[in-house]
């Protein structure tokens, strides 16, 4: 894809936050060759195609890459916030809001927001009428659902068809209450649950795709993808806790702690060269962008790390498997319309109390059906969590005790075991103990890392991909401290929730 005006179309949202950044890699001539996708993108990459290196060693500390870095060497995203020049040799940067310090009411912030957020709804949905929505028993699919009810309520947009598409496990929250909203709503529901047979699908879905994410945070998007073929549009909401309650993975991003350029060796299961020569070029991908867009302001800095990096790196091309060429899928609370908005409020009242005065909106009342996270009704901090699960899958014990043999054969069949980036005694090692200690909390950990290196196994083999070979002595000799490791902190998961309850001590966090 690299005519003008196929480009065009693919860049139309360049300046959302929810775009997937297409791949590229440039020419003898200096020229970009564009491509949508990762299987195109390397399909006609006439360069050798080898493994970089620095891409494993972010992927194993941090679940993702970072930047515009992909698996390949030389084979690259599309730059944040960035469209290619007429003549495809310059990228052209979009502005990026300020951080501002807007003292708005929070309730005076959640109509605006709610009114961007129907406009925003309106816009993508166009004259499409078969809509998908992703919806769980969160608060932003919860704001999502509500805006495009008042749509329909309004007659704003006519004559459309909703379904609304979950994954988990029957007797969780989240399921229990999509199916409450999908039903007050009156809309069509569909739940899907992923066994271990859809995990291993994963698993070659993300060998496929260029093994940017781990395959447990697929969930059931191949399920819905390829069950959904009749649907005009599937809409998502997963930039809502950002956008709308300024929370980043569970962090508050006013406390949540900046990126850091570290890198680590996570039970050995690298060679120590590759992470020493890998930590400048870690350094490199994350201050070529504190360049690119500086800013003084370490809110700012910490939100623009969590959206152009954990966002874009491994939610984007995640979600991006449901566009398809006769679906389109969309990320509400991305529009620049939104972001600039929501940025240039003061942080003070960028508070969970937003969505509480956005339901006021709505047509159709949820505030009463409760908040998957908590059990009780949004906001609500007293009185008796329901019974059911809160954890929406059971994956980690799944792979755990029908999937870790099979993944295990991937990757000691793999040139990944025998290469020289790779420890495979620690990998080795690091099965072992898995299998003789199942059931503690600190396997999923673990479990994420082997399920990934499964997937890396599998690309390498769909691709033919070279690994790059050190003339030095990189291999550990230090596996053996995977064991410890593994006990110690095995042990603390195990002990601590029992010292808490007996002595409720406030410094107990602190030695854990």
């Amino acid at each position: 894809m690299n005519s003008m005006s196929d480009l065009d179309s693919l860049f139309n949202n360049y300046n959302h936050l929810g775009f997937n950044n297409p791949y590229y890699f440039i020419d003898n001539f200096g020229k970009f060759r564009i491509y949508e996708r990762f299987p195109e993108a390397i399909e006609n990459f006439y360069r050798d195609r080898k493994l970089d290196y620095v891409s494993v060693v972010e992927f194993l500390n941090r679940n993702y890459m970072l930047a515009d870095r992909t698996i390949v060497e030389e084979l690259y995203h599309t730059p944040w916030m960035a469209k290619p020049n007429f003549s495809f040799d310059q990228w052209i940067n979009a502005p990026l809001p300020e951080h501002g310090n807007n003292l708005l009411p929070e309730e005076d912030i959640a109509l605006i927001l709610f009114e961007k957020l129907c406009s925003e709804i309106e816009n993508c949905i166009g004259s499409r009428k078969k809509i998908g929505v992703l919806l769980s028993g969160g608060m932003d699919s919860r704001m999502m659902a509500g805006a495009l009810d008042y749509l329909i309520k309004t007659e704003t947009i006519k004559n459309v068809e909703i379904t609304a598409l979950t994954w988990g496990n029957e007797g969780t929250r989240d399921v229990a209450y999509a199916y409450e909203i999908a039903k007050r709503l009156n809309w069509k529901w569909k739940c899907y649950r992923v066994s271990a047979k859809d995990l291993i699908n994963n698993i070659y879905e993300t060998a496929q795709n260029g093994c940017e994410y781990s395959p447990i945070h697929l969930h059931a998007i191949p399920q819905i993808r390829d069950d959904n073929e009749d649907l005009d549009i599937i809409l998502a909401a997963s930039y809502g806790d950002g956008m709308g309650r300024a929370e980043y993975f569970r962090w508050k991003i006013k406390n949540a702690p900046p990126l850091k350029d570290n890198v680590s060796n996570l039970s050995f299961l690298l060679s120590e060269n590759i992470v020493k020569r890998s930590i400048p070029e870690v350094r490199k991908d994350i201050r070529a962008y504190h360049l690119l867009y500086a800013t003084s302001n370490k809110i700012a800095q910490k939100e623009r790390d969590f959206q152009l990096h954990y966002m874009r790196r491994m939610l984007n091309p995640c979600m991006n498997l449901l566009q398809t060429h006769k679906t389109t899928f969309y990320q509400v609370f991305t529009s620049p319309q939104v972001y600039e908005f929501i940025w240039g409020i003061s942080i003070e009242r960028r508070t969970d109390r937003i969505y509480e005065f956005m339901y006021n909106q709505f047509k159709t009342p949820l505030k009463d059906i409760p908040w998957s996270r908590t059990g009780r009704k949004y906001l609500q901090t007293s009185g008796k969590s329901d019974n059911l699960l809160r954890d929406h899958h059971n994956y980690y014990h799944i792979i755990e005790h029908e999937l870790l043999d099979e993944m295990e054969d991937m990757i000691s069949v793999s040139p990944i075991y025998n290469a020289n980036i790779f420890n495979r005694n620690s990998i080795r090692k690091l099965f072992d103990i898995i299998k003789d200690h199942p059931n503690y909390n600190i396997n999923s950990l673990y479990l994420e890392k082997l399920i990934w290196l499964a997937s890396l196994a599998k690309f390498i083999e769909i691709y033919d991909i070279h690994i790059p070979q050190s003339s030095s002595s990189i291999v550990s000799n230090k596996n053996i401290a995977i064991h410890k490791e593994y006990h110690m902190t095995a042990l603390k998961n195990r002990v601590k929730p029992y010292i808490k309850n007996i002595l409720n001590k406030s410094w107990l966090p602190k030695i854990f």
